[in-house]
C-alpha cells in the first residue's frame, strides 16, 4: 500500500526531465512545491487526522498523475507541481503514521520496513520515468491507478491520531477491532 505513495513521489521526481524547460529550474520548482505541501499536511493531521490526510493527499495526488497524460506543456508542470506539494504532504504523513501504528516491540521493524519499501519504489521509478519515451500513456496509468487502489485500502486501517500508542501485540490488535468493547451494550 506504502509502495504507491512513493510510486507516485518518484514517478514524477524521475519524470520530471520530461516536463518543457530547463530540467534545473523544473527540478527546483518541484523541490519545492514539496515545502507548502509537508506544511499543510501537518495541519491538516491536527484537524481532520493522519488517515484522512493520508487518502486525500494521495487521491489527489494519483488525479495530478492522470491528468499528466494529456501533452499540454502548461497543464502538465502545474499538475507535477500540485502532485509533488501531496507527495510531499504524503511523506509526513506516512512516517509519522507508521510509527504510531506499530506497538512499542515492533516499531523501529515497521518503519524500517516502510523506509525499505520506499527505496523499493525508488529503484523501479527511473524505469517508469524511462517509460515514457516508448509509451507517454502507461506510466501514468499505472502509478495513478495504484495509488487509487492504495486509498481503497487505507478505508481498513485505523485512524491514529489522538489515540495513546500501543505498546503490545494485543493493543495493536484492538486498534483494528471494530466491534464494540464488551463492557458496552449495544
Amino acid at each position: 500500500g506504502i509502495n504507491a505513495e512513493y510510486g507516485v513521489y518518484y514517478m514524477l521526481w524521475f519524470s520530471a526531465k520530461n516536463l518543457a524547460g530547463s530540467i534545473y529550474v523544473n527540478a527546483a520548482v518541484l523541490g519545492a512545491a514539496e515545502l507548502p505541501g509537508r506544511v499543510a499536511a501537518f495541519l491538516f493531521m491536527e484537524k481532520v487526522g493522519r488517515k484522512a490526510t493520508f487518502m486525500l493527499s494521495l487521491s489527489f495526488a494519483s488525479i495530478c498523475v492522470l491528468i499528466s497524460i494529456y501533452d499540454n506543456t502548461t497543464s502538465r508542470k502545474v499538475m507535477y507541481g500540485f502532485g509533488k506539494a501531496l507527495a510531499g504532504a504524503l511523506w509526513a504523513v506516512i512516517y509519522l503514521y507508521s510509527s504510531e501504528m506499530y506497538p512499542t516491540k515492533i516499531r523501529n521493524l515497521g518503519s524500517g520496513i516502510g523506509s525499505a519499501s520506499a527505496r523499493i519504489a525508488a529503484l523501479i521509478a527511473p524505469f517508469i520515468g524511462d517509460a515514457l519515451v516508448t509509451s507517454p500513456i502507461i506510466p501514468y496509468v499505472v502509478v495513478g491507478v495504484a495509488g487509487f487502489l492504495c486509498t481503497a485500502t487505507f478505508f481498513y486501517v485505523p485512524e491514529t491520531g489522538g489515540k495513546d500508542l500501543p505498546q503490545t501485540l494485543a493493543e495493536f490488535d484492538k486498534l483494528f477491532d471494530k466491534k464494540p468493547p464488551s463492557d458496552v451494550k449495544a
